[in-house]
């Protein structure tokens, strides 16, 4: 913990972008669209993965990363299935349930689908294996694909049957790349207006937009803002916060006004950068300035809120008691 915050890390990925992985030219070029646009947003003690271009994260490497280097608590490790880019996916099933198999007490899996690659019927299949054999309690989901192929979560033949495979399942949240297009995706593609009808006709399970949907977020706060079931993961905007502080300010501002700070969730998108603590230090100093607040009518950002981002909010999705966890892990730390 920092500070007394139960950090429940929404996002991290193990990523893979060894040459063993990537499909080609085109897999190098979508690692360095993502990796350009990781250094553009470093300076100082946050700094993108020194070899990530070429590289992979072993699990003992995200152990120390996560749980020595820094005060986080508990993660999501997340699938990202750009299956058209690479072979398993940038960030691979089996490489983020290895590191939920390892640390089952700290790290929960989310697993990922593509029903443009697995197909329709390999895709439940696929989440239906996942569950059962690797306990994936969500799952992500990349909807833009190579040469323009993509899928809306609101169509009723490709993506309203995984809704109903993963309430099937129990599962009762399903995550969405929205926004920061990947190399020559179109952004077209990337807009979160698709999860609107989805979260209409499924009340019972919750649609995570991560990015807050940049460069869509009026879109994305609007949407989240009459659909309680509609959360907002902040996966991206801690890393883009040292770099262009009041821009970021202005979009947590939006959400914390008309959404609420009770469906925000903090993420780190670790391991494209690898240091987590100074994150976690910038997010539990958070101010919102007196200008925004008067001149816009955000709120302050109270401890309160901090405490429900950082993890509280992300464990009551999960159903994780975090008292019980936090003593669990105490006494953990106490044995060892």
């Amino acid at each position: 913990m920092h500070d007394d915050y139960f950090i429940f890390d929404n996002v991290i990925h193990m990523f893979d972008n060894r040459p063993s992985n990537k499909l080609g030219e085109e897999g190098r070029k979508i690692v360095d669209s993502i990796w350009g646009a990781a250094k553009l947003f470093s300076k100082g003690p946050y700094t993108a993965h020194p070899t990530f271009g070429d590289d992979y994260i072993e699990i003992e490497e995200a152990y120390r990363i996560l749980f020595e280097a820094s005060d986080t608590d508990m993660a999501v490790a997340q699938t990202v299935p750009l299956m058209g880019w690479f072979k398993e996916g940038f960030s691979p099933a089996r490489a983020n349930h290895a590191l939920a198999k390892a640390y089952p007490d700290r790290v929960v899996f989310c697993g990922g689908v593509d029903p443009l690659y697995h197909g329709s019927h390999g895709a439940l299949a696929e989440m239906q294996r996942q569950k059962e054999e690797w306990n994936a309690v969500s799952f992500k989901f990349y909807q833009s694909q190579l040469n323009g192929a993509v899928w809306k979560a609101d169509d009723r033949y490709i993506a309203y049957p995984l809704w109903e495979k993963a309430l099937e399942l129990g599962v009762t949240s399903v995550q969405f790349h929205k926004g920061l297009p990947f190399g020559r995706q179109l952004l077209d593609h990337q807009r979160p207006n698709d999860i609107e009808q989805a979260a209409i006709d499924f009340p019972e399970l919750t649609f995570i937009i991560h990015h807050l949907g940049m460069p869509f977020v009026d879109d994305t706060v609007n949407i989240a803002s009459r659909h309680p079931n509609v959360w907002i993961a902040l996966s991206a905007w801690i890393n883009l916060y040292p770099i262009q502080p009041r821009v970021m300010l202005d979009m947590l501002g939006k959400c914390l006004m008309l959404v609420g700070e009770d469906r925000l969730l903090y993420g780190s998108e670790a391991f494209v950068w690898p240091s987590l603590q100074p994150y976690i230090e910038a997010f539990a100093k958070l101010e919102m300035p007196e200008d925004l607040q008067e001149g816009y009518g955000y709120p302050q950002i109270t401890r309160q809120a901090k405490r429900k981002m950082f993890g509280e909010n992300q464990a009551r999705l999960f159903g994780i008691d975090v008292e019980q966890k936090k003593r669990e892990l105490a006494g953990k730390a106490a044995a060892e």
